[in-house]
């Protein structure tokens, strides 16, 4: 039995040599003599196996070195292309930017796609969602402020030589400011706000101080510095103390609520903030019995060599027409704030006011007119 099995091994172990021999001899003469189909395609299928196992593993460390550097060299690439392209095509749609964009990729590494999402709930309750911002126009309708917490402003006197009395009256006035502002003022543009108020009893101190800030003080009785974020005063009576740090602190509110504000509407609503509601102020009244207000374009697009020239002209009119929107038009109003609260350091064209109005400066300034003579 054991003898039986150790022959049949050793024949089993003859055989398979003689045929694996046979078919070496057989796959090197394959090219010389006449072999079955199926044995070109078994040698033609082993062979494939053998090169492409010995190619992939004597390649593999290149075409992985090559890939590296292939990708590292696309995605830098493609950073600035792509970054250029979108910056150029984002920019050409509004003509900003004609000429070529320098892009300097730091990393090399592509920047993620940021979408911003905007978001407004307008004048109806209505929230609205969208990828590009809203756009202001006639039609807008602006969700107002309607009641504004007294506790929104706070004033800090860094002087002590105003009397208690002129101080509550003080937060009293501008307390009636904000009340009567807060229906145009858009309710997103409210934050807490800290006007800090010095005041100078002195004259001579006052004007002292405000060299410091290059200011022609002959006709100054206060002045807004919004790099300290301070508003300086002189004493006087207690109702013309109280309307000059009233009007000063309207600015640090428009600073704060609004950012850059084009001058007229700046100083509209300071000067409105003195007497706020009340279509009398004396001093603006009896400027009116000698002159008219200003046309509006001339007022809108005043510079400020125009207002060192005409100051009283430029600050009547201005409360004038502040008066009247707060009057007439305060949806109006609310858009233009709006507007301010949205363009950055852009101020107010007239070409914006009047796609805001949603009419000729023509027909505004015929509306204003005709307001004034009813009044005026």
């Amino acid at each position: 039995m054991v003898n039986r099995n150790g022959i049949g091994a050793k024949l089993f172990i003859v055989v398979s040599v003689v045929l694996f021999n046979s078919l070496g001899v057989l796959y090197f003469a394959r090219d010389s003599i006449n072999l079955p189909q199926f044995l070109h395609i078994a040698f033609g299928l082993v062979e494939a196996k053998l090169q492409g196992k010995s190619n992939q593993e004597s390649l593999a460390p290149d075409a992985l070195r090559s890939q590296v550097e292939v990708s590292h060299g696309q995605k830098g690439s493609e950073t600035k292309t792509n970054y250029d392209v979108r910056y150029t095509q984002s920019n050409s749609g509004i003509g900003e930017h004609e000429g070529p964009h320098t892009y300097k990729c730091l990393n090399k590494i592509k920047p993620p796609e940021r979408k911003t999402i905007y978001t407004w709930t307008d004048g109806k309750g209505v929230k609205h969602i969208s990828d590009s911002p809203r756009k202001l126009n006639s039609g807008t309708s602006v969700r107002v402020a309607k009641t504004i917490d007294p506790e929104a402003i706070s004033l800090n006197f860094l002087s002590h030589n105003l009397p208690f009395n002129v101080q509550g009256a003080v937060r009293e006035r501008v307390q009636q400011a904000i009340d009567a502002f807060a229906h145009v003022t858009p309710e997103e543009s409210v934050v807490p706000v800290v006007a800090n108020i010095r005041s100078f009893s002195d004259k001579d101190a006052y004007e002292k101080y405000s060299k410091r800030f290059n200011l022609a003080t002959a006709t100054s009785w206060g002045f807004y510095s919004a790099g300290l974020n301070e508003s300086a005063i002189l004493i006087r009576d207690n109702e013309q103390t109280l309307q000059t740090i009233t009007h000063e602190i309207m600015h640090t509110i428009n600073r704060y609520w609004y950012g850059q504000v084009a001058k007229w509407l700046n100083e509209g609503m300071a000067e409105y903030s003195e007497t706020p509601g009340v279509l009398t102020n004396s001093l603006w009244v009896n400027h009116f019995k000698s002159n008219q207000p200003l046309a509006l374009t001339t007022l809108f697009e005043g510079t400020e060599s125009s207002w060192r020239k005409e100051p009283h002209q430029f600050y009547a009119s201005s409360w004038a027409f502040v008066t009247f929107l707060m009057s007439e038009n305060q949806e109006l109003m609310s858009r233009l704030l709006l507007l301010e609260a949205e363009n950055g350091c852009k101020e107010l064209s007239t070409r914006d006011i009047q796609l805001l109005y949603g009419g000729s400066i023509a027909a505004l300034e015929n509306d204003f007119r005709r307001w004034f003579r009813s009044n005026y």
